[in-house]
């Protein structure tokens, strides 16, 4: 890493979790006091208001578009650029960093006032999936140097991974963006982990062409924190143990994937796996009894939900992106000099 994009990476990761830290006092002097509706259930988002109106409605989604197109302006300008990815910041790179704190700050503001995010007006699973196909993006451009499986590369249509590398930038914007502003800023712990874990990604996009971007410590940092997120969400708002899926699904596909990924000596991978086996065996045996249970070891094929989804998702993704570069348009744009 270059040193003034160090000190920056450092002093923004700090603003951050101080940030996240203070949502619960935030909310406890600051957001109304709202009567919210009873839980119905898996796809009932529960912090929204329980009679919307077109103000309330236009206070979360104006904002939003403002702050997601103007990103995407950014990002633009900031390739249109060419600036080679180095350890230096240029003038892109700090809009994006200073239009991602007013956001932050105008989503405070706005919920301080109205209360409501996106949530009110679309699906759940619409915020889940953005998130879940910005970690399949990354494990398609990641395959090239670190694999899919066990380290070993598995081969994906090659103008698939142009596009996708081409416009990840763009989609994970949109991901990160849009689901900052689907929830409204409450101290619920599920919350404030989630928001601590958007303003790492709005980070990581305004460090876009420089060294940090593509550091492998700080790109991996980003990947696995899902897994602590979707755990603690699943713990905190689910009311079961559900929660071990998450952990143990996100954990396989570091075992798997992600870790081959380090350059770590074969001997501290396999210890990193037994005591992942170990692990899982323990929650699907021991938990939440104390006491070993044939019924609990029954479910351990929940392990595999999430990677089997992502993996899955890997190579259709690949294919689909494949498919969009035969359209000339962007044929021409990954191939500008072919005849």
């Amino acid at each position: 890493m270059g040193k003034p994009v160090r000190g920056v990476l450092k002093w923004s990761v700090l603003v951050a979790l101080v940030t996240a830290a203070l949502i619960p006092l935030f909310d406890a002097t600051l957001v109304p006091d709202v009567g919210l509706l009873p839980d119905q259930g898996a796809s009932w988002y529960l912090w929204k208001l329980p009679d919307p109106t077109w103000i309330t409605r236009l206070s979360v989604w104006m904002p939003y578009l403002i702050h997601q197109l103007v990103v995407w302006y950014l990002i633009y300008r900031l390739n249109a650029s060419r600036k080679r990815s180095d350890g230096s910041l240029s003038k892109w790179n700090w809009w994006l960093l200073g239009v991602s704190a007013v956001a932050v700050v105008a989503h405070f503001a706005q919920t301080a006032l109205f209360y409501d995010g996106l949530a009110q007006d679309v699906p759940i699973w619409s915020s889940q999936y953005s998130v879940i196909f910005m970690l399949v993006m990354i494990l398609i451009m990641k395959n090239r140097w670190r694999g899919l499986f066990f380290g070993r590369k598995v081969p994906l249509p090659k103008d698939g991974v142009r596009l996708t590398s081409m416009s990840h930038t763009y989609y994970i914007a949109w991901a990160a963006i849009y689901t900052f502003w689907f929830h409204p800023v409450v101290s619920e712990w599920a919350h404030v982990v989630g928001f601590f874990y958007m303003f790492l990604l709005f980070i990581q996009l305004s460090l876009a062409r420089t060294r940090i971007h593509t550091n492998k410590y700080w790109t991996l940092a980003l990947e696995i924190l899902v897994m602590f997120h979707g755990a603690s969400v699943a713990f905190y708002t689910q009311q079961s143990i559900i929660w071990t899926m998450f952990l143990t699904g996100f954990m396989t596909i570091f075992i798997v994937t992600q870790i081959y990924g380090l350059g770590l000596p074969k001997w501290s991978i396999r210890l990193a796996s037994a005591a992942y086996l170990l692990l899982c065996l323990g929650l699907y045996t021991f938990y939440p009894s104390g006491t070993f249970s044939t019924e609990r070891l029954g479910q351990i094929y929940q392990v595999s939900f999430i990677p089997v989804t992502e993996y899955g998702l890997v190579f259709v993704t690949a294919a689909a992106l494949w498919a969009v570069s035969l359209l000339p348009p962007v044929k021409n744009r990954l191939h500008p000099n072919a005849d």
